[in-house]
């Protein structure tokens, strides 16, 4: 090829890493604001005197936020677009997380996270829409686990803020860096952030009364009713299954997040130690995301089952790990790889499992769904830690619904590697959206 014919870039590529960019930017935003409540935990039961009970409500509050606006925001994405639902949520959970910072009580603080989470259910399920729509079809799990390394990176952030700042300027400084951050990034998705053109040709397709493809294929499944078009066909199986490994894995990965700095300092480790090891648990959730993520476009969903079958004993394993420094954050990095990367991956795979006009409701219910294990999981973390038991039986406690994980994904896997793996990797898949797009 001569030089005069080479294109500096190709649109469609350069579309599809603008929109994966700022997908990542906005994990990185949701995945600190969701890790904030954690950092901020010590220093508000030091200066609060409340009991670890009362601050397991307030986790469980902010999570329920996120099952409320992942639903909801699932139906404004397929009805008004994925860049509306994006927007709105993300300036919802950037003033309000900002506002946190002025939080006097527990009540005030449970209503502030409740809202800002909503915001934040709202805006992730629509990213992830948004980005697989955009993506190659035989690397949209990769796409979806490229964009959630953010939402490590952004847990490490919160780490990093909370072992540099908090001393100085006390908690409420972790929520008004992170909503600061928020706001600074729904403008730059107001300016910057294009709408999904198969959200767009789906819509045009729909006011005209069309016969085209997507239409009549939503149609011929059944249900007008969006909610009953996730169970329709081959779906009835996926969407369940889909929604157990959900829940399962979200008990463990958000008790997790919620509590691992508590349980560092109640092993008898610093607080730096606590929070740096949280950090190490999201770094390692960022690289696995990616290689299981890779690995399931390239052979299916073995590598999901793997992952949730290793996690099992790596998290049991980090209680007896605690008295070691070193070895603790070894351990965090790798339960983070195992655990957060299934969590990951399994975003992408929702993303395929839907079609376009119902993608960021069937996303929206999996992760609303999803949040259920992450509102139980923190809520009995804390029942457990009230009990004093000791820290390797709460650890082994934590691992147990990762086994639900692996049987759950194994039955996901026969179905979803013979049609939705085997579909993408045809010759006929779709590509990328077209320089018209742009």
């Amino acid at each position: 090829m001569s030089l005069s014919n080479a294109s500096p870039l190709n649109p469609s590529v350069a579309l599809t890493a603008r929109v994966t960019a700022l997908s990542f930017l906005l994990m990185v935003a949701d995945s600190y604001d969701v890790a904030a409540l954690s950092f901020a935990v010590p220093e508000l039961i030091r200066t609060w005197y409340v009991d670890k009970v009362a601050i397991g409500g307030v986790f469980s509050a902010g999570l329920f936020g996120l099952l409320v606006g992942s639903i909801l925001f699932g139906y404004v994405g397929d009805r008004w677009g994925r860049k509306t639902a994006i927007v709105v949520g993300s300036l919802l959970f950037g003033l309000v997380t900002y506002a946190t910072g002025w939080a006097t009580n527990l009540n005030e603080l449970l209503v502030y996270r409740f809202v800002a989470c909503v915001g934040l259910g709202g805006a992730v399920p629509n990213a992830v829409a948004l980005t697989n729509e955009f993506a190659p079809k035989h690397l949209r799990v990769t796409a979806i686990t490229v964009i959630f390394a953010g939402y490590a990176i952004g847990g490490t952030f919160g780490g990093v803020v909370s072992a540099q700042l908090v001393s100085a300027y006390g908690w409420p400084i972790i929520f008004q860096v992170g909503g600061a951050a928020s706001l600074l990034l729904a403008v730059a998705l107001i300016v910057v952030l294009p709408e999904s053109q198969s959200f767009l040709a789906a819509t045009a397709a729909r006011a005209r009364d069309a016969t085209s493809a997507v239409v009549r294929a939503a149609s011929e499944e059944g249900s007008n009713s969006p909610f009953m078009q996730l169970f329709a066909g081959r779906r009835s199986f996926m969407t369940t299954l889909l929604w157990i490994v959900y829940v399962a894995n979200s008990i463990t990965l958000f008790a997790l997040v919620s509590w691992l700095p508590v349980l560092i300092e109640a092993a008898g480790l610093p607080r730096s130690a606590a929070a740096l090891a949280l950090s190490c648990f999201f770094l390692g959730g960022a690289v696995g995301g990616l290689i299981v993520g890779y690995i399931i476009d390239r052979s299916g969903l073995r590598a999901l089952v793997g992952s949730a079958l290793l996690a099992c004993p790596v998290v049991a394993s980090l209680g007896v790990l605690s008295s070691s420094e070193a070895l603790l954050l070894s351990a965090a990095t790798v339960a983070g790889f195992f655990t957060i990367g299934v969590q990951n991956s399994l975003h992408g795979v929702a993303g395929s499992i839907y079609p376009t006009p119902i993608r960021a409701n069937g996303l929206g219910w999996a992760l609303g769904i999803g949040k259920v294990g992450s509102i139980v999981g923190p809520f009995i973390g804390g029942i457990l830690l009230s009990m004093s038991l000791p820290v390797a039986q709460l650890f082994c406690a934590a691992a147990v619904p990762i086994g639900v994980v692996a049987i759950a994904a194994f039955f996901l896997m026969r179905i979803y590697d013979r049609s939705i793996h085997a579909e993408a990797l045809s010759p006929a898949a779709d590509p990328r959206p077209s320089a018209a797009s742009a």
